[in-house]
């Protein structure tokens, strides 16, 4: 009988991405299949494992939503398949949450389910807006109430009146549709109308926003400035203790919607750069790597390596593959000995330097005639002997090139790109459902992929393009797309300041 997986209900945090427990990022590093909330930090999904299936099943807006009953079932049936799951839930897992519900239906299933705590908006959210929830001589005391309307008109629940007349800081969550509501039943306890109050919407993201006022104006002035769900109020004296200022406010990818669409493991550190510039990365990998149907070709090129004069990587990922095979043929860099070697850019550069082999040749234009040209300049084009581990999909440019000038090259496959299937339908529901401001190209084959996914959505739902570099705008501009950005240094620091920039020259007009 095969064994029944885990249930993990996992705290994802109240927003921002580092807000998650280690614990947290573990089990979700680790999970087959995830099931998030609409609320999630979309960044976090870029730190499941690639292969792992990402199915949302939350609420958009007060619209579509999964029921309750069917998270539970779809909770049970994969782990009954064996498989590792996280639940993973906005804040805490439990306060305020459903996750006590679903805990209890995995147990009468006789299926195993951790909790892993989260940090929670209750908490984070006013203390990351600068309101200090306990102050000595002002507040010693803090009381967290839901103003889910569920709650407000429920037989047996709180005694809002009792509890309102307490000396405490009162935070609110779930409260935004009802403010006029819990406005009343403050005031209703005694609450003097001129109490501070102040109300966080989308705490700890870069779209957080603050609105302050006396407790009898609040929900006014928060329908007037549109104020909107999530949102978090903070009733009391400390809510009109003066805010430090927003760090996120002046980062330069403030607030920007950015579709991520390289594989899920060469995504996280672009997804981590531009969640610390203040962007909300959305990861859909549009592409994925892996091994050549036969390493039997790159296997004998690495056993006879003191044939070649040069080794030209053109892409981090041939120098992962190609230090894979070195390293399963009992080898190491040593084994390069007199070869020189060529990275077509910093970033493939960079890959070779973290396995401890400097590149000798890195040419100013990171293409292939800027590597031809870099090493007609160094005279070792004519009577040398290349190799060139790179993708299936690799054209026939640079190797052409350098045979006609002489050259003898060794072309082999070091790894496939396959178009994601799942990759595609993602890209096409997170443009629909959200407004992306820019989608992030760093492969032809990414641009093939995308071409594909924007046929499912509509034209003004469409987002402009950033290119890592002139290969990737070529490719995108042949396919009919335009290009709104093309980072001139092509890094994944030289993409985000590109889109910086162009935000900034936008700003200005």
């Amino acid at each position: 009988m095969k064994r029944c997986g885990t249930v993990y209900l996992v705290g994802a945090g109240p927003g921002d991405p580092g807000l998650i427990t280690e614990k947290g990022k573990e089990m979700l590093g680790a999970a087959d299949t995830v099931f998030y909330d609409h609320l999630v930090s979309p960044a976090l999904l870029a730190c499941a494992r690639p292969g792992a299936k990402c199915v949302s099943v939350g609420k958009i807006g007060g619209g579509r939503r999964t029921a309750q009953e069917a998270i539970n079932r779809m909770l049970v049936a994969e782990a009954r398949r064996g498989r590792r799951v996280v639940r993973l839930k906005g804040g805490d897992p439990i306060l305020f949450a459903r996750g006590a519900e679903e805990a209890l239906y995995c147990a009468t299933r006789h299926i195993h389910c951790e909790i892993v705590p989260g940090v929670s908006a209750a908490i984070a959210v006013p203390t990351v807006a600068g309101v200090p929830l306990t102050l000595r001589g002002m507040s010693s005391s803090v009381t967290i109430l839901t103003g889910h309307e569920a709650d407000l008109g429920a037989e047996g629940g709180v005694d809002w009146k009792q509890l309102l007349r307490a000396d405490s800081t009162f935070i609110v969550l779930m409260g935004v549709k009802r403010l006029e509501e819990i406005a009343r039943r403050f005031l209703a306890a005694g609450k003097p109308p001129a109490t501070r109050a102040i109300l966080i919407e989308q705490g700890t993201t870069p779209f957080q926003r603050v609105v302050r006022g006396p407790l009898g104006r609040i929900a006014q002035i928060a329908r007037r400035a549109r104020v909107a769900a999530p949102a978090v109020l903070v009733v009391g004296r400390v809510a009109g203790v003066r805010r430090m200022p927003l760090s996120r406010a002046r980062m330069p990818l403030r607030g920007m919607r950015i579709l991520v669409t390289r594989p899920r493991d060469q995504a996280r550190s672009l997804v981590q750069l531009l969640d610390t510039l203040g962007a909300v990365p959305y990861s859909a990998p549009l592409i994925e790597i892996r091994p050549p149907r036969s390493c039997a070709s790159l296997d004998r090129a690495v056993s006879g390596l003191g044939r070649y004069d040069w080794i030209i990587f053109t892409s981090a990922n041939g120098v992962r593959a190609f230090m894979e095979r070195l390293g399963r043929a009992g080898r190491d860099c040593r084994a390069l000995g007199r070869i020189r070697i060529c990275a077509i850019g910093p970033a493939t550069a960079g890959a070779l330097a973290n396995c401890g082999v400097m590149a000798d040749c890195v040419p100013r234009a990171f293409t292939s005639r800027g590597i031809v040209h870099a090493l007609r300049t160094m005279g070792e084009v004519g009577g040398k002997r290349f190799l060139l581990p790179r993708s299936d999909l690799a054209g026939r440019e640079l190797t052409d090139a350098l045979t006609r000038r002489g050259g003898r090259c060794t072309d082999v496959v070091a790894y496939r790109t396959v178009t994601s299937a799942r990759g595609i339908l993602d890209a096409a529901r997170i443009m629909r459902e959200e407004r992306i401001d820019c989608a992030v190209l760093t492969s032809p084959s990414a641009v093939d992929a995308y071409v594909r996914s924007i046929r499912r959505v509509p034209a003004d739902r469409r987002p402009s393009l950033a290119a890592i570099g002139p290969v990737t705008a070529a490719a995108a501009r042949k396919r009919g797309l335009r290009v709104a950005v093309s980072a001139t240094v092509h890094t994944d620091e030289g993409l985000a300041r590109a889109i910086a920039n162009r935000g900034k020259k936008k700003g200005a007009r």
